[in-house]
């Protein structure tokens, strides 16, 4: 959705851009002796614009026999231009969609290498000799670094290997974990009450790391507003990435001990749904853009929120090309992805047009579903 949404609007840039060339050739000269017409070169101006955006329509060359050859020559170098800087964005931003996913992969490594650089932190702190006369009280009798499930996560060699292969680290911003710590950590009752016993039961242990997790990573401003600084999909990102970092803790006291999560199940299958839902959403796009404006006839297209008519692109694409995916997953997903990030009546909306359209469509044949896409998802 975010991908098809950028392109649109680069689209619009590119546009524009390419209007703004044509523009330019038809300005008067003003370093010209000759007198210039300005009146034609108006003319030629509107003219060569109007070619320019029927090539886009069309997606084709302009062609005009009455057209000056002058005039003509600039619409398709308009057209060239705006061809080659579509293609050029369709590409970034395809990869950039399955970078920004895999970035979720990096902000639960980040998370859980943020507890054990708490740890380390926690136990410098402890074992200074000096304190200023003015720092407030604090009970050392243990700290984070002995907690077992930050130790089972500091001593895991798979995770050091994927931290390592993803390029994570907190070395460079050692002073924020220092802040998270005397800022965050140490002003909290909860972890205080902890650090005031000298030992602690591994049920204990497992309740503080997931109380540190849940409340102040995910929550407390000072944390959560420095990882939304490193990644700015931090907030989309964090309810998968605390999803992931919960069960890796809990893994902690099973009996293979600490065990990483995968992103998904299956990447591989994953990533080619996204690839292939993105590329047919463009390549069908004025397939879909008519099933969807017939469904509209009683809409005031021009209000349809611009969001609501990618996800609506969106949606039918899935409901078409992916047989195995059952059409009430579907259109319920893509309720959830309006109320999420378009406008308030959104949903509602998205799911009338989508369940009269699917309707229609299963009714004509066109719509056809096997193996799991046969379920009734209700």
């Amino acid at each position: 959705m975010q991908a098809l949404y950028a392109l649109r609007q680069a689209e619009f840039s590119n546009q524009q851009m390419a209007l703004d060339g044509i523009n330019d050739l038809f300005q008067p000269d003003l370093n010209s002796m000759e007198p210039q017409n300005k009146r034609q070169l108006e003319g030629y101006r509107k003219l060569a614009g109007l070619l320019f955006e029927e090539a886009i329509k069309t997606n084709q060359p302009a062609h005009d026999d009455d057209a000056p050859r002058q005039v003509l020559k600039a619409a398709n170098d308009g057209f060239i231009f705006y061809q080659s800087r579509f293609k050029k964005d369709r590409q970034h931003l395809a990869q950039m969609m399955i970078k920004q996913v895999n970035g979720i992969y990096d902000d639960y490594l980040r998370v859980l290498t943020l507890l054990i650089e708490l740890g380390h932190a926690a136990r410098v702190d402890r074992e200074r000799q000096y304190r200023d006369p003015d720092e407030a009280p604090f009970p050392f009798e243990s700290d984070l670094n002995d907690n077992s499930v930050v130790k089972a996560l500091a001593d895991n060699q798979p995770l050091r290997n994927e931290v390592l292969r993803h390029n994570i680290s907190w070395t460079e911003d050692i002073s924020f974990v220092r802040k998270a710590l005397r800022e965050v950590l140490k002003t909290d009752d909860t972890y205080r009450a902890y650090c005031a016993q000298q030992t602690h039961t591994a049920d204990e242990d497992q309740a503080l790391a997931q109380y540190i997790l849940r409340t102040l990573i995910f929550k407390h401003d000072t944390i959560r507003d420095h990882l939304a600084e490193i990644d700015l999909s931090w907030t989309e990102n964090s309810e998968v990435v605390r999803g992931l970092a919960i069960r890796t803790l809990k893994s902690a006291q099973g009996p293979s001990g600490l065990q990483l999560e995968p992103l998904t199940d299956d990447w591989e299958e994953d990533e080619l749904f996204l690839n292939t839902l993105f590329e047919k959403a463009l390549d069908n796009h004025a397939e879909y853009e008519q099933l969807l404006a017939d469904q509209l006839q009683n809409w005031d297209v021009e209000r349809v929120a611009f969001l609501d008519k990618i996800i609506l692109t969106l949606a039918v694409c899935e409901l078409l090309n992916f047989p195995n995916i059952p059409v009430k997953v579907t259109i319920n997903e893509y309720i959830e992805l309006a109320k999420a990030y378009s406008t308030p009546k959104s949903g509602k909306f998205v799911n009338g047009i989508l369940d009269n359209l699917s309707e229609k469509l299963q009714a004509s044949g066109r719509l056809r579903k096997s193996g799991r896409g046969l379920l009734d998802n209700k």
